[in-house]
């Protein structure tokens, strides 16, 4: 009996890092905190998605308690700047394979900041999926981050980041 459980020890530490252990997996969790993530302002979660399923899966959107607005966004060329826009349909995450959420990438943006996200906070961040689960994960660490000089594009408003 104690052999048993000493064998379970490693397996349970290792999902311990993980934000679900069913078909799509979040690891790696983490959130932007820079001079843009203040009240009334944004912010963006990064990370690893690992798609464990044989379809795929499409993350459509987020939710957190901290913002008011969050989609998924790509960076992209629009009118010969780097921009970042909401992905029109959502982020495929392919079956068997992994998709990196990076700054200067594609990421869930946090807009509309109900509070001030301040190095070293944890929040709770729900990935929204169409083919899946959605996803809570809970103790998102905000990390220092450059807002770096992007742009937010949308048919109605673009604002630095």
């Amino acid at each position: 009996m104690r052999k048993t459980f000493l064998l379970f020890i490693p397996i349970a530490l290792f999902l311990s890092g993980c934000a679900s252990d069913g078909e799509v997996v979040a690891q790696d969790l983490w959130v932007k905190s820079s001079e843009m993530s203040i009240k009334g302002g944004m912010s963006a979660v990064y990370g690893t998605l690992t798609n464990n399923s044989s379809q795929d899966v499409v993350l459509v959107r987020g939710a957190t308690e901290i913002a008011g607005v969050v989609e998924v966004h790509e960076m992209a060329m629009i009118g010969g700047e780097m921009k970042m826009q909401e992905i029109d349909g959502g982020l495929t995450v392919p079956a068997g394979k992994s998709i990196v959420l990076e700054p200067g990438g594609n990421h869930l943006m946090l807009m509309m900041l109900t509070d001030d996200l301040e190095a070293g906070e944890e929040i709770s961040v729900t990935f929204d999926f169409a083919g899946a689960e959605d996803i809570t994960a809970n103790g998102v660490v905000a990390k220092p981050a450059e807002g770096g000089d992007e742009e937010y594009h949308s048919g109605e408003m673009e604002m630095d980041n």
